[in-house]
């Protein structure tokens, strides 16, 4: 069997992708690692988008080849940059950002703790923030849900395929976490449920435009537009990290993060809403078609 032919068929898309997105990532850190050294210290955030738009840059290019190779193109990713995909995206930024700022306000009421917006400073964090988690969400969404979750659709039909990349994306955010029993068991359940949405998200719509907006508008909004920080850990030359600043106290801080299931509802809450809000828009778009 020749190498076209072999990727061509599912198994040979998977274990050529795998494969290629190891190298990729591999190859991503060391080029990044290089390239940063010349810019000298920067941010640990900024360095990690650095690193995840290498990635991402690197897992486009793999895609175009994988993609050749069964006769498509890369516009059958349907990213946003397609103009029709475009409304995609809106949609699920929109959704996501308005469900995690009201997580963000409902801890807030559970804490006590005040809104404080940080002005000018905020304003452009938030604007730079976008372009760091960007790099983050972009990255993730072609290792997750591009033609690996293709090739996973042709082996074992879509609905199994979007609940193996869920697990799988669950299974990704627990490296490096650090969490332990219960810990990890929410860290990979929420990341999990997030991951069901995506993975669905992609392959009703058909492309990767609604997952990317359903991701990037909360992971945005925890980053860089409700910002929650101990009391004391801003000082007054810090550097504004976010649109408004919520201060805890270390008590508040144990709260939110302990290992209960109270305090992962509003997450996952917030990612019920989002999948019944996502499920009407598709259908309505599917409606809108005939």
């Amino acid at each position: 069997m020749t190498l076209s032919r072999q990727l061509a068929a599912p198994v040979g898309q998977l274990v050529a992708f795998v494969g290629g997105a190891a190298v990729c990532i591999v190859a991503a850190v060391a080029a990044a690692g290089f390239f940063l050294g010349f810019l000298g210290p920067v941010r640990q955030d900024v360095a990690g988008a650095t690193v995840s738009a290498f990635i991402a840059a690197l897992l486009i290019a793999l895609s175009v080849y994988l993609l050749r190779r069964q006769g498509a193109s890369l516009a059958s990713l349907g990213l946003p940059t397609i103009r029709g995909r475009v409304p995609e995206l809106a949609f699920g930024f929109v959704v996501s950002a308005a469900m995690f700022l009201a997580v963000a306000w409902t801890q807030s009421i559970v804490t006590g703790s005040p809104w404080e917006f940080q002005g000018t400073a905020g304003l452009v964090a938030a604007v730079y923030g976008l372009a760091l988690t960007t790099c983050f969400v972009l990255a993730e969404e072609l290792l997750f849900r591009g033609v690996g979750l293709r090739a996973l659709r042709g082996l074992f039909g879509p609905s199994a395929a979007v609940v193996l990349s869920a697990v799988l994306f669950g299974a990704y955010h627990l490296v490096g976490s650090g969490d332990w029993a219960m810990g990890a068991f929410f860290r990979f359940f929420t990341a999990m449920l997030g991951g069901l949405l995506f993975g669905y998200a992609a392959v009703r719509s058909g492309g990767l435009a609604l997952p990317i907006g359903l991701h990037l508008g909360g992971n945005w909004v925890q980053a860089s537009v409700a910002g929650f920080s101990p009391v004391g850990a801003v000082g007054g030359s810090e550097q504004v990290r976010a649109l408004w600043r919520i201060p805890l106290l270390e008590t508040d801080v144990q709260l939110l993060t302990a290992p209960d299931l109270l305090v992962r509802l509003p997450y996952i809450t917030a990612i019920g809403i989002a999948a019944l809000l996502t499920w009407h828009f598709l259908r309505f778009k599917q409606r809108s078609r005939y």
